[in-house]
């Protein structure tokens, strides 16, 4: 079990923990996201952990995996102690997984698809805006954007979906419509937005809407289309999966 924390320290895991639960403060939240874009070796570490963390809740491993820490713990092997009672199961995925793995697990981790793997990969939620609430003409817009940022998708689509009704071509609420929706894993649903987003001549978001259509079209198993719309983002990222994809046909 020591394996995977020299690869990312006991800290960080709680720290990425913490940020995929939702219990992170907006301040927190905002910091955080912020060292990731200015970090890569933190973005990779959380984007490593966060698809081991994605792949065990999706399979509804919860309650046994906590099940299989008490097990270790009668059996002697250290597991880390909880504080409070919310924390009711310790999320070491990444150890827990490697260890699930090494006595037979690798037919589950294995079975995921390529493409939702490297979806998985390469897929981190848009951090948003900052939230200036001073403009009372903004004021709905930055109310759903805290919404967005704290991980309520469904309350920030129904706020800028009102919005979006008055102006249905601003590339802002289309492209954060759309990134909300994904942040939701509906991917059918986002692509119309980022589509819309990408029509507005000069929008600022016009690389990372092409990015996002790049991994839902990945996702989705069209590897064709998903390399079109990589290859039209300048993101760094986007040029990286391209080419991983284009290694792989």
């Amino acid at each position: 079990m020591d394996k995977y924390p020299k690869y990312i320290s006991e800290e960080r895991q709680e720290l990425f923990e913490r940020y995929l639960l939702g219990q992170m403060t907006v301040e927190e939240r905002g910091s955080f996201e912020t060292k990731m874009i200015e970090d890569q070796g933190l973005q990779n570490e959380f984007d490593t952990f966060k698809a081991l963390f994605h792949t065990v809740e999706e399979a509804g491993m919860r309650a046994k995996l906590q099940e299989f820490h008490q097990n270790m713990d009668e059996d002697g092997v250290p597991v880390r102690q909880l504080n409070g009672p919310e924390r009711k199961f310790n999320f070491r995925i990444a150890a827990t997984v490697l260890l699930l793995l090494s006595v037979g697990g690798f037919w589950f981790f294995n079975r995921a698809d390529p493409n939702e793997r490297l979806f998985d990969d390469y897929y981190t939620q848009d951090p948003g805006l900052p939230t200036v609430m001073g403009s009372n003409d903004n004021y709905e817009f930055y109310e759903a954007m805290v919404d967005y940022k704290q991980g309520h998708y469904d309350i920030a689509i129904e706020k800028w979906g009102k919005l979006l009704e008055k102006k249905p071509t601003n590339d802002t609420l289309n492209y954060f419509m759309g990134s909300a929706h994904l942040g939701n894993r509906s991917t059918n649903t986002a692509t119309p937005f980022f589509e819309n987003t990408i029509q507005t001549k000069g929008t600022h978001f016009e690389m990372e809407a092409y990015y996002y259509l790049g991994l839902i079209h990945l996702k989705s198993g069209n590897r064709k289309k998903a390399i079109d719309f990589l290859e039209s983002s300048d993101l760094k990222k986007a040029k990286e999966l391209s080419q991983t994809l284009l290694q792989n046909q």
